[in-house]
């Protein structure tokens, strides 16, 4: 499998970066302003990142939402990782989505429910 974000993506695509991530605007928005914090490195879900890379991460989220938040006429940002689902081969990252109260975005999902047994989650906090 080809790492979209190792052959697409260009230099001029990137609109701010820190050590460890990139930040462009995703190529199939949700919202106008939908970004995406990429990691420059190939870590697969949160957890292998290391410390340092995840306090990055948060400090850069709050960044973000911030100036979105404060340049945009929004009333808020909804944070998504997709963690071990749907991107297989690319680097890990994390979705910010500009939101407005009455954009309809909860009453779009609808998921298939099932029912999952919680005690080994349970135990294991």
């Amino acid at each position: 499998m080809t790492c979209i974000f190792c052959h697409q993506l260009k230099e001029e695509d990137i609109l701010y970066q820190m050590e460890h991530f990139k930040v462009v605007w995703d190529i199939d928005p949700i919202q106008t302003g939908h970004l995406l914090i990429i990691s420059k490195d190939h870590y697969q879900q949160l957890s292998q990142l290391p410390t340092a890379v995840r306090y990055e991460l948060s400090d850069l989220e709050v960044f973000l939402t911030e100036k979105l938040c404060q340049t945009l006429p929004i009333d808020g940002v909804t944070i998504a990782c997709n963690n071990c689902l749907f991107d297989a081969g690319t680097h890990f990252h994390v979705h910010l989505i500009p939101r407005l109260q009455t954009d309809g975005f909860w009453d779009q999902i609808s998921l298939a429910k099932v029912q999952l047994d919680l005690n080994a989650f349970l135990k294991a906090l």
